[in-house]
């Protein structure tokens, strides 16, 4: 039973994360600019104590290049989240198969499926460069699944009595 449990709330995460991935692709510009100019304001308030003091041409550069980083980590970072989920959830559903490679492959083709969507949003666009971005931050998330799942099957080895240890060889 608990082992059900566990492949459906991961199962729930992964989906979860796609969609929480669809909802902000879905944001209208304007809509968008807002989500990340509250973080950009944030980091520039808390760690740029020195911003008004700028020209207003400096401020806009500053404030430019914050905005286009804080769009990439998010991106990198929503699709991190998915290849650590999608990885997990697929070791859940598939124990004995070794997925790695079939989770980066999924939640890169769901990067690219998500740029299409923008396509389709009010001036937003689907880029290349943001799939690659996405597919970097899909693989990053997997590995770190595939380091814990590694990890956690060493660890349970290393508990198991000698007989069974030898027989699961």
């Amino acid at each position: 039973m608990l082992k059900s449990v566990h492949k459906v709330l991961l199962l729930l995460l992964t989906v979860g994360m796609m969609v929480l991935i669809f909802v902000f692709s879905a944001e209208p510009a304007a809509e968008s600019d807002r989500t990340s100019g509250f973080l950009v304001d944030l980091v520039l308030y808390t760690a740029c104590p020195n911003y008004d003091t700028l020209s207003p041409d400096a401020q806009l550069a500053v404030y430019n290049t914050l905005q286009h980083l804080v769009r990439k980590a998010a991106h990198f970072t929503e699709f991190a989240l998915l290849g650590f989920f999608l990885r997990l959830c697929l070791e859940s559903w598939f124990p004995k198969a070794r997925l790695s490679l079939w989770a980066w492959l999924g939640g890169t083709l769901y990067a690219v499926t998500d740029e299409i969507h923008q396509l389709s949003v009010d001036a937003r666009s689907g880029q290349f460069q943001d799939v690659l971005l996405d597919s970097c931050g899909v693989l990053a998330g997997v590995i770190v699944g595939w380091v814990i799942l590694t990890l956690l099957r060493r660890r349970r080895e290393s508990r198991l009595p000698l007989r069974e240890s030898c027989q699961r060889s």
